[in-house]
């Protein structure tokens, strides 16, 4: 083309608007574009805020539900093993009780089945043999009058009557009630007192009933010409009852499940002894009835201490 024709052209105004239009518009599309890019980075990265502020929002929402799953599946497993522990526990229970209950059966059927097979037998021998069975009913009859004992504290149906008594004159009484038993092994029987005031507000029936078996075991366990001691003791709020022997004492592997039912340091000897193996246990349910507590201290050879709290009125 003709240089000049292009310079005439390039001068013409329509030329000119036209070519300031394009290279604006250009200049605009590159500015937008520009723009455009900074737009959608922002966009982009509004986005990516509000997904993660979204997720925030959600995962609460699904660590709530997560956690309620979770929650539902441990107590779900808690559950089975509160089972299997009750299972665990009703199966040892009734191993204990047919175990208990079957020794004095045994043995009231083997004197009456001696007494049956010889139909000559002197006299003697017939009350000697009708002697060992009535104990044995004696001790069947305990172990059934414990267990029902034990079942009732522990479902509720026996109630704690409670009243304000002197527990030195509930001592004086018990210590009279087992003079009999302590005489046959020339054990002493004493109660001391420390205390201002000997007034508890209890149930007098269930302590003595604790007072008894404390002393019964004492006796039953304690040495020949022995001692067994009643001492009572007292704090700001309540009075301190201890009950101390020094007879075969307890080992110190044993001290912590004394208060099991039908637990014995040494089963075959206990069982001679008599007794329903839940003398002490019953003495726990009793003080934890009234809402109190008991401990035991001892020395293999030496002797054992018990001793509770009782409230003051």
């Amino acid at each position: 083309m003709d240089p000049a024709i292009l310079l005439y052209r390039v001068q013409h105004p329509i030329f000119v608007s036209v070519l300031s239009f394009t290279l604006g518009f250009l200049i605009s599309m590159l500015i937008w574009q520009a723009r455009k890019r900074r737009v959608m980075k922002n966009l982009e990265k509004l986005l990516l805020n509000e997904e993660k502020e979204f997720k925030q929002a959600f995962n609460p929402k699904a660590q709530v539900i997560e956690e309620g799953f979770r929650g539902l599946f441990i107590a779900r497993k808690q559950e089975l093993q509160r089972l299997q522990q009750l299972e665990n526990y009703r199966r040892n229970y009734i191993g204990n009780v047919a175990h208990e209950l079957k020794t004095p059966l045994f043995s009231i059927q083997g004197y009456i089945e001696s007494v049956l097979e010889d139909p000559d037998i002197d006299k003697e021998m017939l009350t000697q043999f009708l002697n060992k069975a009535n104990k044995n009913a004696d001790r069947l009859g305990q172990i059934v009058n414990d267990l029902d004992a034990i079942t009732k504290f522990e479902s509720g149906m026996l109630a704690i009557e409670k009243d304000s008594f002197n527990i030195e004159d509930l001592i004086t009484e018990v210590c009279e009630e087992l003079e009999i038993q302590a005489s046959q092994k020339e054990i002493n029987l004493e109660h001391i007192s420390d205390s201002s005031e000997n007034l508890v507000f209890a149930d007098r029936v269930r302590i003595r009933q604790i007072l008894v078996n404390l002393g019964f075991n004492s006796i039953k366990y304690g040495k020949q010409k022995g001692k067994t001691t009643y001492h009572i003791r007292e704090d700001e709020k309540q009075l301190i009852i201890e009950v101390t022997d020094n007879g075969i004492g307890i080992p110190q592997e044993s001290l912590g499940r004394i208060f099991e039912r039908f637990y014995r340091v040494d089963s075959h000897r206990s069982r001679d002894k008599g007794g329903s193996g839940l003398g002490l246990s019953i003495v726990k349910h009793i003080i934890e009835a009234h809402g109190e507590h008991i401990e035991v201290s001892s020395v293999e050879g030496e002797g054992s201490t018990f001793t509770f709290t009782l409230s003051k009125p």
